[in-house]
């Protein structure tokens, strides 16, 4: 957690880069963008509504603790997912969602780069 932040869900206006997948967010999509403080330095990052779902999901998996507190780093998420799946115990499904959330992420970013 930061000094301070401030999180709104935006429309874009104009293209932008999610901080996450590094895919586009073309005008008329919807966004997540966290504007704040941490560590005493000023920051904001814009994420994908893909990712945001991606984050949300992972953070809420049992799995994913730090000293008994959910903990999340921007422009992480990736390798964060990468590291989730194989704490996960394979027989339930969550392992292969892990491993496929990654995956889409890629994919966003390869395609986006070809634009």
């Amino acid at each position: 957690m930061g000094d301070f932040q401030v999180k709104t869900i935006r429309k874009a206006r104009k293209p932008h880069r999610c901080c996450e997948c590094h895919g586009l967010i073309v005008p008329g999509q919807s966004y997540e963008h966290v504007a704040g403080v941490w560590d005493g330095g000023a920051d904001r990052f814009k994420t994908c509504m893909h990712c945001v779902e991606a984050r949300e999901w992972a953070i809420a998996q049992k799995e994913w603790s730090w000293d008994g507190e959910h903990l999340f780093c921007f422009e992480a998420l990736g390798e964060s997912l990468a590291g989730l799946a194989p704490e996960i115990y394979p027989g339930d499904g969550r392992r292969f969602r892990a491993y496929r959330l990654r995956c889409e992420m890629q994919n966003r970013r390869r395609t986006s780069v070809q634009h």
